[in-house]
């Protein structure tokens, strides 16, 4: 939590006053057994079995360069494909093509 607090102080207050036990397992109120995931959240999981015993704030630092990995790859796969989409599809990329280019870009973080 004092890395959450240095980081941002609301970030530590908002989960106080949400409760340990909405967020956390270690407090959780009902059987950690019953704790559903989607495959997603599995693959996520075996990729870090090591991160899971690092303090939140630093494993959430671990999900965040993987997701930036997983991006990147995946990115550089897609920008050599060059199957045509179906109208529909096509409509909802050209959309969102139109709406990014009104947003900002900020750097999630200072590694290169």
């Amino acid at each position: 939590m004092e890395k959450v607090e240095a980081v941002d102080i609301r970030v530590k207050n908002y989960l106080k006053l949400t409760g340990y036990e909405k967020w956390t397992r270690s407090y959780a109120t009902v059987n950690r057994g019953w704790t559903l995931t989607s495959n997603i959240a599995g693959s996520i999981n075996g990729v870090h079995v090591s991160a899971r015993e690092l303090p939140i704030y630093d494993f959430l630092e671990e999900v965040q360069l993987l997701f930036a990995k997983w991006n990147w790859k995946y990115r550089q796969q897609t920008s050599y494909t060059f199957t045509p989409l179906i109208g529909k599809f096509y409509d909802i990329l050209k959309e969102n093509e139109a709406l990014c280019t009104h947003m900002t870009v900020v750097p999630a973080t200072e590694y290169v």
